[in-house]
């Protein structure tokens, strides 16, 4: 939908029809990076404030472990039931979001990968964006086993930001012990060291932070121990990164941890399994849509929250929601 109607749309009211044909399902609401200021790829703290601006006015926010109480055992939500949920557990969701859901009183969840917090890791997909955008090379070719060839030129921040998409794109086709290999592969090329240690801006939340946050109505759940696709791993890998996640989880927090969510939303019903045997109560996808009481608790819809007011508006509302409907 063009900008100018999506704005003229939201500025009439035109989503309340919308948001009153989904008030008796939840809406789960997905999140991954904060900026203080402007950054295409994140979402900054003034439109998340706008966000929460929105959720307060039309929305009744619920901390995720009672909206799926709700949706297990048939108890009523409150209509326009919403949850906020922010994946992998970065610096930014402490330094940014927090301060703003404490401001409106709003329960959010954070889905934190383990050994990314305990130091010992970054997250893999970070590692094509460093490189890209360090790197003074000015020419990529990356040719894979299946014959894929990648090729581009490194222009600026945003065309390698982009390129680095794609990358990432297709080393999640390939099984999990091939990634790394590969991604050392392509930093070698392009002659950028990898650090040990995340550098700031892809850096994790700490400890305490993590403590604070979930002493203030804003829990730490997980979300594995390493990030992996969990399509393209073993079952002995996949139960220990269901298992360990969730013990060294509960070792930070002092307190049972219950909800799970799957990296890149990848799954399979044996996935899906293991994480409930592995005793998760619920577990969230990457699939658009909202929630009813018909859906399984482990397979759980989510909305990506899109950072202006007004697509958000029409994700959050169900109006995106009926359109899919119509085109499907």
């Amino acid at each position: 939908m063009k900008k100018t109607l999506l704005k003229t749309i939201y500025n009439l009211g035109g989503f309340a029809p919308f948001r009153w044909a989904t008030r008796g399902k939840v809406l789960i609401l997905m999140y991954h990076r904060f900026s203080r200021g402007s950054d295409p790829y994140k979402i900054s703290g003034d439109a998340f404030a706008a966000h929460l601006e929105y959720l307060a006015k039309r929305n009744t926010i619920l901390p995720l472990p009672e909206a799926v109480e709700c949706l297990k055992n048939g108890k009523p939500a409150p209509p326009n039931a919403a949850v906020i949920t922010i994946d992998d557990g970065y610096a930014d969701a402490y330094e940014t979001a927090f301060p703003i859901l404490k401001k409106y009183g709003m329960p959010a969840t954070v889905y934190a990968v383990t050994d990314f917090i305990d130091g010992k890791c970054w997250l893999w997909t970070d590692l094509m964006r460093f490189v890209l955008l360090e790197t003074k090379t000015e020419n990529l070719c990356i040719e894979f086993a299946d014959g894929e060839k990648i090729e581009a030129k490194l222009n600026g921040k945003t065309d390698r930001l982009k390129l680095a998409a794609r990358i990432n794109s297709k080393l999640k086709t390939l099984p999990d012990a091939l990634v790394n290999e590969k991604i050392e592969e392509i930093s070698r090329s392009l002659k950028v060291k990898i650090p040990e240690s995340p550098a700031p801006e892809y850096a994790p939340i700490t400890h305490e932070q993590a403590r604070e946050m979930d002493a203030s109505n804003v829990r730490i759940e997980s979300h594995t121990v390493s990030h992996p696709i969990l399509t393209n791993i073993d079952q002995t890998r996949l139960d220990d990164e269901l298992r360990v996640s969730k013990i060294r989880l509960e070792t930070i927090l002092d307190r049972k941890v219950e909800h799970f969510c799957y990296p890149n939303g990848n799954l399979t019903v044996n996935v899906r399994n293991s994480v409930e045997k592995a005793g998760y109560a619920s577990a969230v996808t990457t699939d658009y849509g909202f929630n009813d009481r018909q859906i399984n608790h482990f397979s759980l819809n989510r909305i990506d929250a899109a950072s202006s007011i007004e697509k958000f508006a029409q994700s959050a509302s169900g109006f995106e929601n009926f359109t899919r409907a119509i085109r499907n």
